[in-house]
């Protein structure tokens, strides 16, 4: 006589397929999205980038203060966090962070300042690097840091 399989093991086993197609399709949503926001963003933080408005403006008697903005994109299906920040400003530079929420299928503009206090002193100097970080993140799922360099931002003749 063959035994039979209770009800019970085959609602447990159609829950689980369910539950394995959901993480599949949320798994496989969050991938396309960070993949679409990724190759959206990236080109408009590199160097030359049209979408990067940099305007210097003299700071004081000897400093400058570059304005930066940044078109960001969201081509993906969740909303994109971007945050742009310099990581290690020294006494004679200062940043402001530049945060924006970017919901899909839209665009903001994401504002960030850079004062040079004595611009003379840093274009003399031999480490120009100043250090920063483009944060991107789907929350909840995930999150990107790329380290930057912002020295490019200040124009080696002044404002």
């Amino acid at each position: 006589m063959k035994r039979q399989t209770p009800r019970g093991i085959w609602a447990l086993r159609g829950v689980t397929i369910a539950i394995a197609i959901m993480v599949l399709l949320v798994v496989g949503t969050v991938v396309y999205s960070a993949y679409e926001d990724y190759s959206a963003v990236r080109p408009e933080f590199s160097p030359g980038s049209s979408q990067v408005q940099a305007t210097a403006t003299p700071y004081g008697s000897a400093g400058e203060t570059v304005s930066v903005t940044v078109t960001v994109p969201n081509g993906g299906l969740y909303t994109l966090d971007v945050t742009l920040t310099c990581d290690n400003p020294s006494p004679n530079i200062s940043c402001t962070e530049g945060h924006v929420s970017v919901p899909p299928g839209q665009q903001q503009v994401l504002r960030f300042t850079l004062t040079v206090l004595n611009l003379q002193q840093y274009l003399s100097s031999s480490d120009r690097r100043i250090n920063g970080t483009v944060a991107m993140a789907l929350e909840p799922f995930v999150s990107l840091s790329i380290a930057t360099d912002l020295s490019g931002l200040v124009p080696a003749g002044g404002a």
